[in-house]
């Protein structure tokens, strides 16, 4: 009778363990596909990006090198080889590619220390209009991507009393992590930008060639590569 007794409780801990049993193996599946259905296949968002590019621009080096070397001597380092960037703008995203309509502002700055007088500070800069799109190569699990792309601008570049303006481009690749809402773009690019100021009846290259390192940060609802 006892045994009797002992039968349902036993009975109901088997259908337990069996509905365990099968949530356990839907749950994965489940889970994905919520995923699947929140994210988006299209989306536009702003976007802001910061940057570290490098180059040489030899005309600008020459005129601060010149004028440091004509009034305090030549043991100054004077030359100009790193730049800083900030960008803003709109995303239009779509699952396999992007396109961005940015505006971008460079700085470089050069102060020279100069030993018992007064030192002196130098500023080139480049504003520019930029439209760019990317193209992205999901990974397997089809959150995260590399990506490959490029862009056209149009800069505009001033130091001292030269300015000048010129089209230009640049191509970049990087990879783009998604966490949630929030996507992280870092990169690497190649810019090409050049133009010849006359100026005093002079020809002075202005020049913001050169690689450049950054990121792209986002935030917008997820969107899966693939």
């Amino acid at each position: 009778m006892k045994t009797n007794e002992h039968l349902p409780v036993s009975s109901l801990l088997k259908k337990l363990l069996n509905l365990s049993l099968i949530a356990v193996l839907l749950l994965p599946g489940l889970t994905l596909k919520s995923q699947e259905s929140s994210a988006k296949s299209m989306a536009v968002y702003p976007t802001l990006g910061f940057g570290i590019g490098f180059f040489y621009p030899k005309d600008v080096n020459d005129y601060i090198q010149d004028e440091i070397i004509a009034d305090y001597g030549s043991s100054y380092n004077t030359d100009l080889y790193m730049y800083l960037e900030i960008k803003g703008g709109v995303t239009f995203r779509l699952k396999s590619v992007d396109f961005s309509a940015l505006l971008e502002y460079d700085i470089a700055p050069k102060f020279v220390v100069v030993s018992g007088g007064n030192n002196i500070s130098y500023s080139y800069s480049r504003f520019a209009p930029e439209i760019s799109v990317n193209f992205y190569i999901p990974n397997q699990s089809g959150n995260h991507a590399f990506f490959i792309g490029g862009g056209v601008n149009y800069s505009f570049m001033h130091f001292k009393e030269f300015s000048a303006s010129s089209p230009g481009f640049k191509l970049q690749l990087g990879y783009s992590l998604q966490f949630g809402k929030f996507n992280l773009q870092p990169n690497v690019a190649f810019r090409y930008v050049k133009a010849t100021s006359s100026s005093k009846d002079v020809d002075f290259d202005l020049d913001y060639t050169g690689g450049q390192i950054g990121v792209i940060l986002s935030f917008h609802p997820r969107i899966n590569y693939k």
